[in-house]
């Protein structure tokens, strides 16, 4: 009887003991670091969110066009696809919900790196022009404010001087991030 009242007592002390919570002293230096938030620029497909963290890595110019996106209202999802006109990406969407607006990007995934990198940031660009007005909730307002802001390429689509020396500005990054790590 004194055997099985200690073996029930173990199992409880042991019960207790492992139903608390534990705390190490890892736990307690996380617990001081805040958790980070999502990212606000975001991709469905591996090999994009690959470039774009490469990007990230490689491009002060990228880097400062995601943390502006980061610090907004918005979501800019970029994913692969194509866009037609003879163009390799596009900005094709905003919605609204719940006090967020979703931005829509397009990205045909057949080029070098450089010039893909350049390519998103062009579109990162142009959504971050869009998160300047915060009454574009969809598709007719992006539309009607570029047609105001925007002049429109041979291909008939709307350009602006800001996306395309971001663009431009990734590429040149880029490029010389490769020649020096070719050259160490």
């Amino acid at each position: 009887m004194a055997k099985r009242t200690r073996n029930m007592a173990m199992a409880a002390v042991a019960a207790a003991v492992l139903g608390m919570p534990r705390v190490s002293a890892a736990a307690d230096a996380n617990a001081m670091v805040p958790e980070m938030p999502a990212p606000h620029v975001r991709s469905s497909n591996s090999e994009l969110v690959d470039l774009m963290q490469q990007a990230t890595e490689r491009s002060r110019t990228f880097r400062g066009l995601v943390d502006t996106i980061n610090h907004s209202d918005s979501i800019v999802f970029v994913n692969k696809g194509r866009c037609g006109h003879g163009v390799r990406a596009c900005f094709v969407n905003v919605t609204f919900s719940s006090g967020t607006r979703y931005m829509f990007v397009l990205v045909d995934i057949h080029e070098t790196d450089a010039a893909l990198m350049g390519s998103i940031a062009h579109e990162l660009r142009h959504t971050i022009e869009v998160i300047g007005e915060p009454n574009i909730r969809d598709y007719v307002a992006k539309f009607y404010f570029y047609e105001k802001i925007a002049s429109r390429d041979d291909n008939g689509a709307h350009e602006t001087r800001a996306a395309i020396e971001a663009g431009n500005t990734v590429r040149a990054e880029v490029r010389r991030f490769a020649s020096r790590m070719r050259s160490e």
